[in-house]
């Protein structure tokens, strides 16, 4: 496998997987750290998150479409990265439910502005290597994110939620720039075939 290849799929497995840590323990963390809230409010926020990546999704991806340079794509993956990336930083120095609710809606344009660079490098690998179906790596993304959501768990247990928030923001912002700059060396040229 090629070494970029390599590295986009263990630094897309640790970008889009590190939130699987904090997933279920969202609630318990809203709970102690903002007054007032209910599972209605954490629900809402859920809601927030996954409306807005359904708003968005079909918009990010038409802006990419017609994109033959790579370069509208590049600058939404640069921008979802550090929106994403910032994410459990801003749950730190939340202080309500508003606050979370508009971390919210930046996680999901994060996420949102970063599939089209993520697929087009998908696309590009599996050009090359015809083993890395969809299903494989979503498979292994769900398994992955499993086992993290118990790690998170734990960590969140034994050394509390901000040591959790601040691993998940170093391992997010690693993983972010190791996408930004594959994208950058590889998925700028879609007919390049440099390795």
């Amino acid at each position: 496998m090629f070494r970029w290849l390599r590295a986009l799929a263990v630094s897309d497995m640790m970008y889009l997987t590190v939130f699987g840590l904090l997933a279920p323990i969202f609630a318990l963390f809203l709970r102690e750290r903002i007054p007032g809230v209910t599972l209605l409010t954490v629900g809402l926020a859920e809601g927030i998150y996954l409306l807005t990546i359904g708003i968005l999704r079909p918009f990010s991806q038409l802006y990419s479409k017609n994109d033959l340079t790579g370069w509208r794509t590049q600058h939404l993956l640069w921008f979802g990265s550090f929106f994403a990336a910032m994410t459990p930083f801003l749950y730190l120095m939340a202080r309500d439910m508003i606050d979370i609710y508009v971390i919210q809606i930046l996680y999901g344009v994060g996420i949102v502005f970063c599939e089209p660079g993520w697929s087009r490098l998908m696309d590009k690998a599996c050009q090359y290597r015809s083993f890395l179906s969809t299903e494989r790596y979503n498979t292994i993304g769900t398994l992955t994110a499993a086992g993290l959501a118990l790690i998170g768990g734990f960590i969140a247990d034994q050394y509390g939620m901000v040591t959790l928030l601040i691993y998940m923001n170093v391992t997010i912002v690693v993983a972010a720039g190791f996408l930004c700059v594959l994208y950058w060396r590889f998925g700028l040229n879609k007919n390049s075939t440099k390795a």
